[in-house]
């Protein structure tokens, strides 16, 4: 069946991708020879998904069927919206899409209703959109009912085939650390279903393919409470504190939404642990010393990789330390608190160290010595933090002293870098400055070459033969002493009083008679 429907597929999805890259670039800079072709590639795309559906019904069973039909409903809405023309239809494909994948969010695996909701949310976007520029347009009136009449059926099938929901004990309680939470919603008991069965299947998972465990298959247990979170908030925020709501059922479900959100930031610990791992079977890949081919930027990419997973592992726990210490309380909230802080201080010492591998790798020993210092400390720390817990994590306790070793291993490798990059830096510069002299020594220097400045008086060619340079002076020319002044005189300068030379100097005869003095008036 796949093999019919791959193709169109594939075509719609490369043609609304093309169309979202040049949507892009258009926000960018402005040009109506991208806009039309931006048209164009939405309208193939709507084509393709037009067969798709055809194809569907042919081949594929009620909900594929389903499926394909929402999608390309999707897509010629999406072809209309941004011709700007013809609205009122764009809004109607939009409707039928979402109809579809209303109807579609209601039955299934729960995988796949996770998956309708999240396209589900994106077109009714998309709708309150087109509707708001049909509403400034004064169109509103042209906006008609969905028309589904023609896969009605199907949808009608389609909801009876799913099978009841099982309301057994499992459903109307929720254990967390050994508190036991009822439930008395439906809403919130069906979103517990679809999280006790998540779990049960991650426990066989891990029993019978514990590879498969940590390759991080938290995906559909995180979605599932968040489900449950969202649905306990609504209910809360329906039902203010003044509302006909009894404060003990108020009470009950707010305890109810802590633990929800207690289990949710464990499990993500548990993801972003599995995730690590993975990062760091890769990352010792890269260390080998047998492998030649690694390049600098790739070692670097990967230890910025496991940085910002445990960067995310201390958030994650530094939020689980506040949910204890703020909103839970008991024995409960400490030991709670105590795993938290454990934890948070564990991943620092995980993020030091591969910040420091990534400084190492750019050859800045320095930062990388005192980072690994700072790795070597968190995970002493967070040795003795994990053995203060009331469950000490046995694992754990091997890791960190494991990374307490390497930290201070690879601290003596930055540290003897850096000592041996500070020694070729100074041999650099005594190899660059060593011939340089204050001594004029040109037999030395150039003992087999000799220059036409230095022999003028000879009658010798100094152009050499052919394909030579030419040897008019040295480049640079040697260096020369230069005689200086002697240091006390400049400072005594000023000090200094010049001898009078009055008696030297021939003095002026003044005129005797008043006709002599006469002619020499205004001559001084």
């Amino acid at each position: 069946m796949f093999q019919h429907l791959t193709l169109p597929l594939m075509n719609a999805e490369r043609a609304w991708s093309l169309g979202k890259e040049l949507e892009a670039q258009k926000q960018e800079e402005m040009s109506s020879h991208r806009r039309q072709h931006q048209v164009r590639r939405f309208s193939k795309a709507a084509q393709w998904s037009a067969d798709l559906a055809r194809l569907a019904a042919v081949k594929g069973d009620s909900r594929t069927h389903l499926e394909a039909e929402a999608y390309a409903a999707g897509l010629a809405g999406l072809a209309l919206q941004t011709k700007g023309k013809d609205l009122a239809t764009a809004v109607a494909k939009y409707q039928r899409a979402e109809t579809i994948l209303q109807h579609l969010s209601e039955v299934g695996s729960y995988e796949q209703q996770n998956a309708c909701r999240q396209q589900l949310e994106e077109t009714q976007g998309s709708l309150r959109f087109v509707k708001y520029e049909l509403g400034r347009k004064g169109q509103e009136e042209m906006v008609s009912a969905p028309q589904v009449d023609d896969i009605q059926a199907k949808l009608d099938s389609l909801q009876a085939e799913q099978p009841p929901v099982d309301k057994s004990s499992g459903t109307t309680s929720l254990t967390w650390r050994g508190i036991t939470y009822s439930v008395r919603n439906q809403r919130v008991q069906a979103n517990l279903q679809q999280v006790a069965d998540l779990s049960q299947q991650q426990q066989d998972c891990m029993q019978t393919d514990p590879a498969t465990h940590e390759a991080g298959q938290h995906d559909g247990l995180i979605a599932a409470l968040n489900d449950t979170k969202a649905s306990l908030g609504s209910i809360l925020k329906a039902a203010p504190g003044g509302s006909d709501m009894a404060g003990a059922d108020r009470e009950d479900l707010e305890q109810l939404e802590r633990a929800v959100r207690g289990r949710l930031l464990e499990v993500q610990i548990l993801k972003l642990s599995a995730q690590c791992r993975a990062a760091q079977s890769q990352f010792e890949a890269y260390l080998d010393v047998a492998s030649t081919t690694v390049k600098p930027k790739e070692q670097s990419n990967k230890a910025e990789t496991l940085v910002r997973l445990h960067d995310s592992m201390v958030n994650a726990a530094e939020a689980l330390g506040r949910l204890a210490g703020e909103e839970l309380r008991g024995a409960q909230a400490e030991h709670l608190e105590e795993e938290a802080a454990a934890r948070a201080t564990d991943s620092k010492a995980g993020r030091c160290f591969y910040v420091a591998h990534a400084y190492l790798t750019i050859g800045k020993q320095l930062e990388a010595h005192a980072l690994f210092g700072r790795a070597a400390a968190h995970a002493k720390q967070a040795v003795r933090q994990h053995q203060d817990c009331v469950q000490v994590d046995e694992q754990a306790v091997q890791r960190l002293q494991l990374l307490e070793q390497q930290a201070a291993a690879w601290q003596c490798v930055a540290h003897a870098e850096s000592i041996a990059t500070e020694q070729e830096s100074q041999e650099g510069i005594a190899q660059a400055t060593g011939n340089l002299s204050l001594q004029h020594k040109p037999a030395e220097q150039h003992k087999q070459q000799q220059f036409m400045l230095d022999h003028l008086n000879q009658w010798v060619s100094f152009v050499g033969p052919s394909g030579k340079d030419a040897r008019f002076t040295p480049i640079p020319p040697a260096l020369q002493q230069v005689a200086v002044r002697p240091f006390m005189l400049d400072n005594a300068l000023n000090y200094l009083a010049a001898p009078s030379i009055d008696h030297r100097v021939a003095k002026k005869e003044q005129p005797k008679s008043a006709f002599a003095k006469l002619f020499t008036w205004n001559k001084k």
